[in-house]
């Protein structure tokens, strides 16, 4: 390579080792041909770990071999910045064994074919409470008891950036003991976001939760706005910086309890919104975003169209959205009509947001 070059031969190899990142066989070849191959493709292999597709009988011998691995090269545990891990004593029992010293972010979901007999709870919480963990998910998990969930978090005394709760079911909540309830301070949580729509979310509101929820940054609640939700923003609605909401809470055809659209000028430090839309219902998006005085601090607002939108609607919303200062995000869920395409989708809601894309304030995700 020429010394005038504009690249850095490691800054070549890691555009080489993006462009081959989804075949893993290319990349072990990669890291054959030089010493820079050899840092990059560690990088790309190393960085985010699953075991297996969370099909049971694979995990457990994925992860043996990665534990031996890490224990016998020892330099690429700091490599390691995400694990996914399914929720057995195998896989979670070896993992607590091997030093991960920045791990930031720990998945843990509930294998297929999984019958729910195995409970984990020691070996995830001796996981849960590592320090340098910041960003939680548990996903598909059948809980027993409040008290098991607590049991997950009783060695975490640091703060958490982020837990998200996904299709978690905690079965029995009245027999949480008083010690736990009683269990001060509480490790505090910036972001919650919950998106388990079938099951009962009551729970998050006991006073055994094993977080204090009085300062949260970030809401997401991937669902009905209940009293539950509603107690919980007021608690929070002056730290929330990020928030997510649907737009059929002020339709009384979809609650009987619709929100007042001036819900969100309520929340001061709000600086990135996000709105999940039926296409057809986006007056409701306009009615959400009328409630918000014209000189709020957002940074961001993000659209999640969930079906195909009305075009003459979608063209209203995007005069409404003029009005403020921020970057606009769209996200087309992939739920195209027969007679419509990717495409058609993204052209479509460029051409009702022009005068955004001619600022270049408009982001279309699909």
């Amino acid at each position: 390579m020429s010394a005038r070059s504009p690249f850095e031969v490691q800054e070549l190899c890691d555009y080489m080792v993006d462009f081959l990142h989804d075949g893993p066989a290319s990349l072990k070849a990669c890291a054959l041909v030089c010493t820079s191959m050899v840092s990059s493709a560690q990088h790309h292999l190393f960085h985010e770990v699953q075991f297996g597709n969370g099909v049971k009988w694979r995990d457990g011998g994925a992860c043996k071999r990665f534990c031996e691995l890490i224990t016998s090269s020892p330099h690429l545990a700091p490599l390691v910045y995400r694990v996914r891990a399914c929720f057995t004593p195998e896989v979670l029992g070896r993992l607590r064994e091997v030093e991960l010293p920045n791990l930031r972010y720990l998945a843990l979901f509930r294998p297929l074919k999984d019958n729910l007999a195995s409970k984990p709870i020691q070996e995830a919480a001796s996981l849960i409470c590592r320090r340098s963990i910041r960003d939680l998910k548990l996903q598909d998990l059948a809980i027993q008891s409040m008290e098991d969930f607590i049991l997950l978090f009783q060695h975490r005394v640091d703060d958490l950036d982020k837990l998200t709760l996904s299709s978690i079911h905690v079965h029995f909540i009245e027999n949480t003991p008083v010690d736990n309830v009683l269990r001060t301070p509480k490790p505090k949580l910036k972001g919650l976001s919950y998106n388990s729509v079938m099951f009962s979310h009551s729970w998050l509101a006991d006073a055994s939760f094993p977080f204090d929820l009085t300062a949260l940054e970030e809401m997401d609640i991937g669902g009905a706005m209940t009293e539950t939700w509603r107690r919980m923003l007021e608690v929070n609605r002056l730290s929330l910086r990020k928030f997510w909401i649907n737009a059929q809470e002020v339709n009384t055809r979809f609650t009987k309890t619709p929100v007042p659209p001036t819900l969100l000028a309520r929340l001061p430090a709000l600086q990135v919104l996000t709105i999940g839309s039926l296409g057809e219902e986006l007056k409701d998006v306009e009615i959400l975003l009328d409630g918000i005085p014209p000189r709020h601090r957002l940074q961001l607002v993000r659209l999640m169209l969930m079906t195909r939108p009305i075009e003459d609607m979608l063209q209203h919303l995007g005069t409404a959205v003029m009005r403020f200062e921020c970057d606009v995000e769209v996200a087309l869920q992939p739920f195209y009509s027969p007679d419509s395409n990717k495409d058609d989708m993204v052209n479509l809601v460029k051409s009702a947001f022009r005068e955004l894309v001619e600022q270049g304030r408009l982001f279309v995700l699909s």
